[in-house]
């Protein structure tokens, strides 16, 4: 529960001014309520094949997906995010009769939001396959054109003193809310407490459209030789009508030679297959549907009486004209193999990656109205290595046990950034984290920090320099004061398959693995806090960390712990030590490597004289255990999984331990 629960002589003062309990069982918060959300969705395909002349055949394909979602989600007036509410926006005293509930003080929360969905796909192409010459010679050829349309439309609403028998809510003041309560039993935010039309009330519409045309051919010579290549032209609407932005053809070239095949080859019994493959090619990417364009993106909705009418436009997405497709040049060398009568078969691809105009949060001048617009970065380079196994390690009549193994690794750089922001001071680098972590001449997704050097006899936290000196002065620390702790994007990624089966029965073990990268530690961040006193804060906000009973309280606690004292001035705190030191120390950079199984699946399919009996082809039934074991490097029980690493955040974790159980039924 909230830290502020501790100090009694809070709570009670709050209660008896509202005359609302403020007590908070989280077991009995599951009775205060319920959520139910229905969906349906229709999936209608067709397609047409026309052969129209030796090998040259039609083929069309069509598409239409149409959902609907509804939800509706309750809270009565003994939740505590209603009572929280009632006490947040309330003013006087139930002790000399001048209370004033501007949320309603009965009836709950109610919530409703229906989403709708409809995307379609037509795509038309002609196929060619010919052989001759006893298949000496194969050519596959294919040309089309393809278009698509995505559109999604949901709205949501909040009704506050809704009586769920009755189905009536009351009527909020939004004018007034939107205004600010000021003096309230409890702040909700900022200095006094605001709400606003735009909270209850939301309506969301996309809809993004992309036009294509390609083709590709393939030769083949003697079932050794092969030569391909691909060409392909988007258009989408997200670019707007800028030839310079949209004209961005895809393509790649191949060949591939199967060297297994020659007759020098023959003699080894023992390999199946091997080849070798080559490949250059160029493709593009864009940015989520409303999220960047060419053009300003516009929303509009309700505020406060500030504005003429409380009716507003705002831009939350300022015009990029020079916005143009991500684009990504890749040269890959593989090898395929396959040995024992093809009992382990495999493949190895290195690569090279070169991405130019890479999509993502580029810092702009504030002077403009925005810290940040979606751009285009810079450029980018990955070079990595991708393995993947298949073994079948036991093959008998009765019993089997089959492998399967993909493991890669991928090592990048900032070749070159688009970056408006002067990066001068060990601050900016921190700041700039905030957008992703991309410095020119390190990895992406970087992560920097502190060189902490402890607390001084006051309880302050210090750095250290590149000189060696020491120091806890205010924004002294300079980029090459900075040290580089890695990269939030792991270097290994993998996972190990094993499925035993024994006639109609099997069992089934998944991991998953992801090596090689940091993350920031969630530490103790409150330094700081002006809301000790009845109606100083928020008690929505949550506990305190832990680490906060650590801190530093007398002299000498400097030579125990490294976490920095309480200032109970805001002001004073951030005027005579930066916290941040402590906050984005290298000491609070920790190993995110992290395995986990996965899954472990055991399932039975019924004998076929058993399914014929009922003209069924296939019945199985199963029960899977998930999330069942986690390995992790750091010992602070973190799941890197559920984890902001960057930030030093940490998610609610979901689907551990959990037990499912399916039937699988085909006729």
């Amino acid at each position: 529960m909230p830290w502020l629960y501790r100090i009694e002589s809070v709570r009670q003062n709050l209660e008896s001014r509202s005359g609302i309990n403020l007590n908070y069982v989280p077991l009995d918060e599951v009775n205060y309520g319920y959520s139910n959300d229905e969906s349906l969705q229709a999936r209608l395909t067709a397609g047409i094949a026309v052969n129209l002349y030796k090998g040259l055949r039609f083929e069309g394909t069509y598409g239409l997906v149409k959902g609907t979602s509804e939800g509706r989600s309750f809270n009565d007036d003994r939740a505590y995010t209603v009572r929280n509410m009632t006490v947040s926006f309330a003013t006087g005293s139930v002790l000399d009769n001048t209370i004033k509930y501007n949320f309603p003080a009965k009836g709950g929360k109610y919530v409703r939001s229906d989403a709708r969905q409809q995307n379609w796909t037509v795509r038309n192409q002609l196929f060619f396959n010919r052989d001759w010459d006893n298949l000496n010679h194969q050519v596959t050829a294919l040309a089309g054109m393809e278009q698509q349309e995505s559109f999604s439309r949901g709205n949501s609403g909040t009704f506050w003193g809704y009586d769920d028998g009755l189905i009536a809510p009351q009527a909020l003041d939004y004018v007034t809310l939107s205004a600010g309560i000021a003096n309230p039993i409890l702040l909700y935010n900022s200095n006094r407490s605001y709400w606003n039309f735009s909270n209850d009330f939301s309506f969301t519409e996309s809809k993004s459209r992309l036009r294509s045309v390609y083709g590709n051919i393939a030769y083949t010579f003697l079932q050794k030789y092969t030569v391909n290549g691909s060409w392909r032209k988007d258009e989408s609407s997200l670019f707007g009508i800028d030839k310079s932005a949209q004209n961005r053809p895809v393509w790649s070239v191949g060949a591939k030679y199967k060297i297994s095949s020659e007759p020098f080859m023959q003699h080894l019994n023992w390999l199946n297959l091997l080849a070798l493959r080559l490949t250059y090619g160029l493709t593009g990417n864009a940015p989520a549907p409303g999220i960047a364009s060419s053009d300003d993106i516009i929303s509009g909705g309700s505020t406060s009486s500030v504005y003429p009418g409380g009716r507003i436009y705002a831009i939350v997405s300022p015009a990029n004209r020079r916005l143009s497709w991500e684009s990504t040049a890749t040269t890959n060398f593989g090898i395929d193999f396959g040995v024992l009568n093809k009992r382990l078969i495999g493949s190895i691809d290195l690569y090279m990656r070169k991405t130019k105009d890479m999509l993502g949060q580029l810092p702009v001048n504030a002077f403009g109205g925005y810290n940040a617009v979606i751009g285009n970065l810079g450029d980018l380079e990955n070079k990595g290595l991708e393995l993947a196994l298949r073994s079948e390690n036991i093959k008998g009549k009765h019993f089997s046990w089959s492998s399967i193994l993909n493991m890669a690794y991928n090592k990048n750089k900032i070749t070159r950034l688009s970056n408006n922001v002067n990066i001068t001071t060990g601050n900016n680098i921190i700041s700039n984290n905030a957008y992703g972590g991309f410095f020119q001449g390190y990895e992406a997704y970087a992560i920097f920090a502190y060189n902490y050097a402890g607390l001084d006899a006051t309880g302050d936290p210090q750095i250290r320099l590149k000189d060696g000196s020491v120091t806890k002065a205010l924004s002294i620390a300079k980029p090459e004061d900075m040290l580089f702790m890695g990269t939030y994007q792991p270097k290994w990624s993998g996972g190990l398959s094993n499925t035993f089966r024994y006639n109609g029965f099997s069992l089934t073990a998944n991991i998953i693995a992801n090596l090689g990268h940091v993350m920031r530690k969630d530490v103790n961040t409150m330094y700081s806090l002006n809301r000790l006193s009845p109606g100083g804060g928020s008690l929505s906000t949550g506990n305190a960390h832990a680490d906060f009973d650590k801190r530093w309280k007398k002299a000498g606690d400097e030579n125990v712990t490294d976490i920095p004292r309480w200032i109970g001035n805001a002001s004073t705190s951030a005027t005579t030590r930066a916290t941040n030191y402590y906050t984005y120390a290298n000491t609070n950079v920790l190993n995110a490597s992290f395995m986990k199984l996965r899954d472990i699946t055991f399932a039975y399919a019924l004998p076929r004289n058993i399914t014929d009996k009922i003209r069924a082809q296939n019945i199985s039934l199963s029960i899977q255990l998930s999330n069942i074991m986690l390995w992790k490097a750091n010992k602070h029980n973190i799941d890197p999984e559920y984890f902001n690493a960057l930030t030093g955040t940490r998610t609610q974790r979901s689907g551990f331990n959990t037990v499912t159980l399916g039937a699988n039924v085909s006729f």
